[in-house]
């Protein structure tokens, strides 16, 4: 998947429809509570484990059940539709934004083979790929299969769109993923308890995801105490068309708890939703800050803000307010995955600079003109 693919999965997707249940049915199974995440479940009995991956229709959107076994677990699922998973310690993976979430369990080492090497960020895997210890999956074709036997993966953790394109693989497991479909920052980043459970650091996973929950909302909350909230307006100019996330997405959630007022908060949809230039200059006219995600390998000008259209980059919002998300320049659609709390500060101190000393941007970088 190619970085202009990103945005719109890891920034602008919706979430997963359906709320929590946290039952016991009829074989024992019970349903681990999640705090945010809507897509995925955690069912355990005792000391088994099932994870349950959910697609955006929710609860009746099941994309798949993985029972987790043990080295000395020879009984094979009889059950339809779940399917053995060892835990793993030979990972491939499709996406570059499942590598933070392994290595903040400290397990980098098991990832032998990755799609699109140059998007990767993650220092740790960063190193596998400099000691030939990571190898590229991808090629023109999609999935390099014959390198995937040659590695022989437990597993490769993958998208479930496009699975009909790359046809069988002859690996023991696929795992689908869909911590894009959350629209909660916190949602995505608890997806490192899944991550957890397949790689037996439940505990570990747990504490992690606890400490970044109370980080979050800790921040989340001192926005109530702000005067005001400044209108933002945040897109991507992709192939020529203007694009902006809906208000029940992943980014304007970021924007409304850092203290911003998301042009379209109030716009649920499905999916992103398109603008004519003439909208997009309505829009921005009355905006204060005008924000957009870029893979920019250099200085960030007004021009590239505003996808190199001189209406759009003369505007107050791109001149005095202009912000962007570079994943040239950081991990936007890895680590800060797992850094909601550092993205939520880099924002707020954009929207609201006098309440910030001396902040130092991680992810999200005010324009300098």
């Amino acid at each position: 998947m190619r970085s202009a693919a990103y945005v719109f999965l890891v920034l602008f997707a919706v979430s997963c429809a359906g709320g929590e249940e946290n039952t016991v049915d009829r074989t024992g199974w019970y349903a681990l509570p999640n705090a945010h995440a809507r897509c995925f479940r955690i069912l355990t009995r005792g000391d088994q484990r099932r994870l349950v991956v959910l697609g955006p229709g929710g609860e009746l959107d099941t994309l798949a059940t993985y029972r987790i076994i043990s080295p000395s677990d020879t009984a094979r699922s009889v059950k339809a539709r779940v399917t053995d998973v060892p835990l793993l310690d030979r990972i491939a993976v499709v996406s570059t934004t499942h590598l933070p979430y392994i290595s903040a369990l400290g397990h980098a080492a098991s990832v032998v083979g990755a799609a699109h090497l140059e998007l990767v960020r993650d220092t740790a895997v960063l190193a596998g790929i400099a000691q030939g210890q990571v190898q590229e999956i991808a090629n023109a074709d999609g999935l390099d299969r014959e390198r995937l036997l040659v590695l022989a993966p437990q597993a490769l953790l993958d998208y479930p769109f496009g699975r009909a394109s790359t046809g069988p693989l002859g690996l023991p497991v696929r795992i689908e993923v869909t911590e894009y479909l959350e629209q909660d920052p916190l949602g995505r980043a608890e997806w490192i308890r899944f991550f957890g459970v397949l790689l037996g650091e439940e505990t570990k996973a747990d504490s992690i995801y606890r400490a970044i929950e109370l980080r979050y909302t800790t921040l989340r909350d001192l926005a109530g105490a702000l005067p005001d909230r400044p209108k933002v307006f945040f897109g991507s100019a992709w192939q020529g068309q203007w694009h902006v996330p809906p208000g029940d997405s992943y980014m304007a959630q970021l924007i409304t708890d850092a203290g911003g007022n998301y042009c379209y908060t109030g716009q649920k949809s499905d999916g992103n939703i398109a603008l004519d230039l003439e909208t997009v200059l309505l829009q921005a006219r009355s905006a204060l800050h005008f924000g957009a995600v870029l893979a920019s390998p250099g200085r960030v000008s007004a021009n590239e803000l505003s996808g190199g259209d001189q209406r759009i980059a003369h505007l107050d919002a791109v001149r005095r307010g202009g912000f962007y998300l570079d994943s040239q320049r950081s991990d936007v659609f890895g680590m800060a995955l797992l850094e909601p709390d550092q993205l939520l500060l880099d924002l707020r101190c954009i929207f609201h600079p006098k309440y910030c000393n001396r902040h130092r941007s991680k992810y999200a970088f005010a324009l300098v003109q």
